[in-house]
C-alpha cells in the first residue's frame, strides 16, 4: 500500500481591544481603538535532507530514508511511499512550522486530521489516532534528527469540529473550530517560533491494499 499525508495551515486571528485614557484641558476623554492580531504561518514539508520514511528495526544502523513521488524538498506531501501492513515507519523531517504574531502573549499550535486515514482505492479507512503519530524533531541544519521508529510519539486525532473541503487529495480542507479548540500540540510564550516534527506511521495488520491519504490541518491561535 502507499501512504500520503498532505498538510495545510490556518491562521486564526483574535480581536484585541485597547483602551487609552487621554487628558484634555476641558475634561477627560477616552479614546478606544481595535487592532487585529496578526498571525503569519509558513508550513514546509520535507524541510531537510535526507527526508523520508525509515522502517522501524531493532538494533543496528537505521536505513537511509526513502519517500514516494509526491514528496519533494521543501514542498509536496509527506509521502511514505510503499509500506507493509503490520509494520511501523518513521518519517524524518516531515514538517517545519514557522509562526510570527504581533501578540506578545504568544500562541498555541493545533494539528488534527480532517478525516480518518482514507484508502482511495477501495473506500475503506483506518482510525487516525491508531495509525499516524507526531514527535518533535530537529532543524536538520545545526541539529540532526535523533529519532527512530521507536521514539515516543503522540497520536493525531480526527477533528470533532466541522470540516469544509478536503474531499480529495488535491482539495485542501478547513477545520472550523468555532471558538472551541482541541489540546495544543505546541505552545509558545513568545510571538515568534519554529516547530519541527517527524511523523510515525503504524500500519494496522488488517489494512487493505491501496493508496491512503489524510489531510493534517495546522491551526495557530494567539494566546
Amino acid at each position: 500500500m502507499r501512504t500520503r499525508i498532505a498538510a495545510c495551515a490556518l491562521a486564526m486571528a483574535a480581536i484585541v481591544s485597547t483602551i487609552v485614557p487621554v487628558r484634555a484641558a476641558t475634561g477627560g476623554v477616552t479614546v478606544k481603538w481595535y487592532a487585529q492580531a496578526l498571525v503569519k504561518i509558513a508550513l514546509t514539508p520535507n524541510y531537510s535532507s535526507p527526508f523520508g520514511a525509515v522502517k522501524a528495526a531493532f538494533g543496528g544502523n537505521q536505513n537511509t530514508p526513502t519517500h514516494g513521488p509526491d514528496a519533494s524538498p521543501n514542498s509536496g506531501a509527506v509521502d511514505f511511499g510503499a509500506v507493509l501492513a503490520g509494520s511501523a515507519y518513521l518519517y524524518k523531517y516531515a514538517a517545519h512550522l514557522n509562526v510570527y504574531t504581533n501578540d506578545n502573549s504568544g500562541f498555541n499550535v493545533y494539528a488534527e486530521g480532517a478525516a480518518d486515514f482514507y484508502n482511495a482505492t477501495d473506500g475503506s479507512s483506518q482510525s487516525l489516532n491508531q495509525t499516524l503519530y507526531y514527535l518533535p524533531s530537529a532543524n536538520g541544519v545545526t541539529q540532526s534528527d535523533p529519532n527512530t521508529g521507536f521514539s515516543p510519539s503522540f497520536p493525531f486525532y480526527r477533528t470533532a469540529a466541522s470540516v469544509s473541503g478536503g474531499g480529495s487529495f488535491n482539495s485542501a480542507p478547513t477545520i472550523n473550530y468555532g471558538g472551541s479548540y482541541p489540546p495544543a500540540i505546541s505552545t509558545s510564550m513568545n510571538p515568534v517560533g519554529d516547530f519541527y516534527y517527524d511523523y510515525e506511521l503504524r500500519v494496522p495488520p488488517m489494512a487493505t491494499v491501496g493508496a491512503y491519504y489524510v489531510w493534517i490541518v495546522y491551526t495557530v491561535v494567539p494566546r
